[in-house]
């Protein structure tokens, strides 16, 4: 599951300014403590860690943070679908101005958005209480939509590493909470023949949507690998170097129905990528997702002009006459 979203705050101006979007705010002390909240000058609670507060620290920001970096066409449209349903469902005031009511649409909107992330929540928390400790969740609907990942799980993990565990890379400057490092079973269920393997897993809920014909049609962005990379190189950076496979685990958030498993590399000494979608045409591709993060990494540091492994080397943006 992905460790942040954007956070969203509305606010009302002249200029009817609708969305006022914040940075991300997950970020990591060198020995992976979480350094996500900051206590307010006036005592009156905490609010998220900027990226000024990251620099006086030297923190290292997650996964999720140097990926925000990225256009996300798949989440974006996502997200103005949200929009666009709001302003079609929600109906407007007698006499009411059309900012109040846009600002309406907007919170309407949130509210949705917000609903859908507590669910995922708590599908995700359900799964990783069960990885520990097998105990299944008591809310008839919540056990419902778990109990597909619960029979994919006993099915196909052979043996748990970790499971919401924080891993660094120092010499990268980053870290992220993996969801689970698992030795997975071989067999079609997996996409993976051959031997047991260790693997990164990291489970996604999503309202997945189904064909005229009712046939399932997960998505599988691509950051997904990304992520999953720099996780998977993150734990071998603190000596888990067995790890070899990336697998991402969605779960439907709409109905009770069997998970669907990606996984974007095959294991092998060398732990070379490569992608492969169980039932897809074509076999595998080779593909270097860490580079490729290693590369929206670079891209994050420029346009944060920020590097909390080299902080004296200069990140920032020419000035252009």
């Amino acid at each position: 599951m992905s460790e942040s979203r954007d956070l969203v705050s509305y606010k009302h101006t002249d200029h009817m300014t609708l969305i006022q979007r914040q940075e991300p705010s997950h970020w990591y002390l060198r020995d992976g403590r979480p350094f996500h909240e900051i206590a307010k000058k006036d005592a009156s609670g905490n609010r998220p860690v900027t990226l000024a507060d990251a620099r006086k620290v030297l923190a290292f920001p997650s996964v999720t943070n140097v990926l925000g970096v990225l256009a996300k066409p798949g989440l974006d449209a996502w997200k103005i679908e949200q929009g666009i349903m709001a302003a079609l469902t929600l109906p407007r005031r007698a006499d009411e101005p059309l900012d109040s009511f846009a600002h309406r649409v907007v919170a309407d909107m949130g509210e949705q958005v917000e609903k859908a992330a507590d669910l995922g929540s708590a599908i995700h928390n359900a799964c990783e209480v069960y990885a520990i400790n097998k105990q299944v969740p008591t809310d008839p609907r919540l056990r419902e939509l778990f109990e597909p990942w619960r029979q994919w799980f006993d099915e196909n993990v052979e043996r748990i590493a970790c499971v919401e565990q924080v891993f660094v890379h120092p010499e990268h400057g980053y870290a992220g909470r993996v969801d689970m490092v698992a030795l997975l079973k071989s067999g079609s269920a997996t996409g993976q023949p051959g031997a047991p393997y260790w693997a990164v897993v990291d489970f996604k809920t999503q309202k997945v949507k189904r064909s005229a014909k009712g046939e399932p049609k997960p998505v599988f962005y691509e950051t997904w690998p990304l992520q999953l990379a720099a996780y998977r190189e993150a734990a071998r950076a603190s000596g888990a170097r067995n790890i070899t496979g990336l697998v991402s685990v969605v779960i439907d958030s709409t109905q009770p129905a069997p998970v669907h498993i990606k996984v974007w590399n095959s294991p092998s000494r060398t732990g070379q990528d490569c992608s492969m979608q169980n039932g897809a045409s074509g076999g595998q591709r080779n593909q270097d997702y860490f580079g490729s993060f290693v590369a929206a990494l670079a891209l994050w540091k420029y346009v944060k002009s920020y590097d909390p492994v080299h902080p004296g080397l200069s990140c920032e943006r020419p000035e252009l006459n």
